[in-house]
């Protein structure tokens, strides 16, 4: 299979899994019930999590994901971002929604599927990444809202989910021309925050960096798996909680972060405690526009 088929592949099995996914997320259900039924369907449908699966709740942004023993549920006014990511031998879909549990905060979700909308209509080869950017967040504005301005779209090349290329979410002074062929993900955040985010303390999401040396057994114990089954891609402190004792799992993946053998994708929370909603897709670039690929 080409690469172009292996990422379209990668972004109808994205597009599926998230419309089964969000159905899940309702009041009372467990997330970690609901990414651990994601990710089991994205196995089942012959691909693999790109990325654990991101449910970023109400002023939190991006990069949360249940860790091994979360008990938490949706409430009732939960604004919930699903951001899932699928991938084929490398060659990734990347699909965000947005949803109210209760049906409020129409608005605000409104702003960032506009947003997406509009910039999808104008992608062509020869437009600009920092035209997208100001055509985001006109649309964002005119909602009355804010786009998150340290968040932006990303280009996506084989095994690489950052491909080297961002598109902003606000109008910058330069870009870098789309060209035909290229693949990316957009992906506009509103607010009725500050329009920016900042970290967290906690990460539950890393990425494999390099083989240090490791004073503690159990942290040598995940690198070697993570370094097996990992490498190219993001991974779940979840996904590694079996290989030792809970309550060695911790401190385990802090000695890997601080030794660098590791990079934590902290929690990203608006700055000023704003609500955030999230709209994404994967698309390529063709002639005369751009392909969905994050569509059924």
């Amino acid at each position: 299979m080409a690469g172009d088929d292996k990422f379209r592949e990668a972004g109808s099995i994205a597009a599926e899994v998230m419309d089964a996914a969000i159905k899940k997320v309702k009041v009372g259900a467990r997330l970690l019930e609901v990414a651990n039924y994601a990710e089991g369907k994205i196995f089942e449908m012959g691909a693999k999590p790109a990325f654990p699966i991101n449910i970023s709740i109400n002023e939190r942004a991006a990069h949360y994901t249940p860790d091994a023993g979360d008990t938490r549920v949706f409430e009732k006014d939960d604004l919930v971002k699903l951001d899932i990511g699928v991938h084929v031998d490398g060659y990734i879909g990347d699909i965000a929604r947005s949803k109210a549990i209760g049906g409020g905060h129409k608005k605000l979700i409104a702003a960032a599927e506009a947003a997406l909308d509009n910039a999808i209509s104008a992608l062509k080869p020869g437009v600009k990444t920092n035209e997208i950017g100001g055509i985001v967040e006109k649309t964002i504005k005119d909602f009355g809202f804010l786009p998150v301005n340290n968040l932006t779209g990303h280009m996506l090349t084989e095994w690489n989910l950052h491909g080297g290329i961002v598109v902003p979410n606000v109008r910058t002074m330069h870009g870098h021309k789309f060209r035909e062929g290229d693949v990316f993900a957009i992906e506009p955040f509103s607010t009725d925050g500050a329009g920016r985010v900042v970290d967290e303390a906690n990460a539950m999401i890393f990425r494999y960096l390099a083989d240090k040396p490791l004073r503690m057994r159990e942290a040598r114990t995940i690198l070697a798996y993570v370094k097996e089954n990992y490498s190219m891609l993001p991974f779940a402190e979840r996904w590694v909680a079996d290989l030792v004792p809970r309550f060695k799992l911790g401190l385990a993946l802090r000695q890997l972060v601080s030794s660098k053998s590791l990079h934590p994708y902290h929690i990203l929370r608006e700055r000023a405690g704003g609500l955030v909603a999230q709209a994404e897709h994967s698309v390529r670039i063709t002639s005369g526009g751009c392909e969905i690929l994050t569509e059924k």
